[in-house]
């Protein structure tokens, strides 16, 4: 069984090295020439509010990829999620997301398209 593991992996790296590919070049998050390289970013806040006996909190974090589409172009990809704490027991949870298109073609004007939204987290319970 280990010689046929060798045998296959040998034969797998021949094939590579002949179609010109080289391992040490590859990347899935910068393609050699390409000009989708992603640019990550994020945020993440914390809050308290106390009063009338009951404490509340809520904590969010939300993830960025942006992508220059073209010199003018951009688009935004966001994922996050957000929780409510409060102390007495109670805590709910949403999931956000949201897509961002921006054309700006000179210092002096842009166009944005701006899509957000969030659902409960008690959407994928028992779906994975």
């Amino acid at each position: 069984m280990k010689v046929l593991a060798a045998v296959v992996l040998l034969l797998v790296t021949m094939q590579v090295r002949a179609a010109g590919l080289e391992p040490s070049s590859f990347s899935l998050v910068e393609p050699a020439g390409s000009r989708m390289t992603p640019v990550f970013s994020g945020y993440a806040g914390l809050s308290m509010a106390t009063g009338g006996g009951r404490t509340l909190a809520r904590g969010t974090s939300v993830g960025r990829m942006t992508f220059p589409l073209h010199e003018d172009w951009t688009m935004s990809l966001d994922l996050g999620y957000s929780r409510l704490y409060d102390f007495r027991g109670f805590s709910s949870g949403r999931i956000l997301g949201g897509v961002d298109l921006r054309w700006k073609p000179s210092d002096d004007f842009t166009l944005q398209l701006h899509f957000d939204g969030s659902m409960p987290d008690s959407s994928f319970v028992g779906r994975f």
